[in-house]
């Protein structure tokens, strides 16, 4: 063996692409910085590895994806499988690698659905979809406990929106809200047909859970048709793009972040927050979301778990990974006995001046929540 074989389907086109360029970005800065190190050590073989990725585009294409997945895993015959970004496209690439015993790292997908089919083979590095809101009805309700009325923005096409919002509602009714639901098909570029009812149901919280371009959409109309609520989040608020197409429009939106910088973690493998942070910046120019905070984290996983076990063997890895805690710039690294994310925490953060600051939970808070928005 001359180097340790990492595979990855990606989103370099199509409808992911955005957070699919990167997730990879981070993906390679880890194999980038691991080769820099010298490789991964091997007990096993007594020796230093670099590490080789093999990645193809899969268009944002569900079954390019999957036809991707089952190449790595039988014609490349890759030591390690990473999954793709985005709910959809990672479902299918659990399917194969559980069709041929393989283990998926999986950093890109959140759906519940992931959980709820009880995969073997699927180790989850992330807070699953339908947690993606408690964090934000939770600080509504401590800024405002007269605060009644909830409205929920989701694609009925989409299993991660769908999954969102259930999680919305179920949470937002046993901490005394009253939730209306707005369904609709991705892809709407025009919600007037939602808004007079909006305006007449008066929400105080206003959630929007579909994809980028959705949630774009919804909020550049809110704003064009003066939609008024005391909060407004969504899940798209979380990455550059919204304030690159929003501007000054951006300002109050609140979203919920798998990873921010200014969170304060010490952790136990890898680099903190700010160090992660600033040599992102150094390569790309540009500063990282928390798709491309995911892509490294789970490179860090990998290697944590291959320090353990000191080999490269497929099992080995996902059992020691199955009820493994600890700690990484990303956050808590905590799975049940399936491999299911149960320690990772979300933050709140919100566009205050131009510029996204955590809001919530008020212990790691960088700026108090502006309530009302403005």
């Amino acid at each position: 063996m001359n180097d340790i074989k990492l595979g990855l389907s990606i989103s370099l086109t199509g409808n992911y692409s955005v957070q699919g360029i990167e997730s990879f970005e981070g993906v390679k800065r880890w194999v980038d910085d691991i080769n820099d190190r010298g490789g991964v050590y091997l007990e096993d073989q007594g020796a230093n590895l670099p590490v080789g990725l093999i990645y193809y585009d899969d268009e944002s294409s569900v079954d390019r994806c999957r036809q991707i997945t089952k190449k790595l895993i039988l014609e490349d015959e890759v030591d390690l499988l990473l999954g793709p970004y985005s709910s959809s496209l990672a479902l299918a690439a659990s399917e194969v690698a559980e069709e041929n015993n393989k283990t998926l790292w999986n950093h890109g997908g959140s759906t519940d659905e992931i959980e709820e089919r009880n995969f073997k083979n699927v180790i989850n590095a992330i807070t699953p979809a339908s947690r993606y809101s408690f964090g934000i009805i939770d600080a509504v309700r401590k800024a405002d406990p007269s605060a009644r009325k909830i409205a929920t923005f989701s694609a009925g096409n989409s299993g991660f929106s769908t999954r969102v919002a259930n999680g919305a509602r179920i949470y937002g009714e046993e901490r005394g809200f009253d939730v209306k639901e707005f369904k609709f098909i991705s892809g709407t570029k025009d919600f007037s047909g939602f808004l007079d009812t909006l305006r007449d149901y008066e929400p105080d919280l206003i959630l929007g859970m579909g994809r980028a371009e959705d949630d774009l959409a919804l909020a550049k109309q809110m704003r064009a048709e003066g939609i008024y609520s005391k909060a407004a989040g969504l899940i798209v608020a979380s990455i550059k793009l919204f304030k690159d197409e929003l501007g000054e429009a951006s300002e109050g939106f609140l979203s919920s972040s798998q990873w921010e910088k200014g969170a304060c973690i010490d952790p136990d493998i890898g680099p903190t927050p700010e160090e992660f942070f600033s040599k992102f910046v150094s390569i790309y120019g540009k500063e990282p979301d928390y798709v491309a905070a995911q892509g490294y984290n789970i490179g860090l996983i990998i290697e944590k778990c291959i320090q353990e076990t000191g080999t490269l063997d497929d099992l080995a890895l996902r059992e020691i990974a199955k009820g493994a805690q600890f700690k990484t710039f990303y956050g808590n690294f905590k799975t049940d006995s399936n491999g299911n994310q149960i320690g990772h925490d979300m933050v709140v953060v919100q566009w205050q001046g131009g510029k996204k600051v955590i809001v919530y939970p008020e212990s790691i808070a960088q700026a108090k929540m502006v309530y009302p928005m403005k």
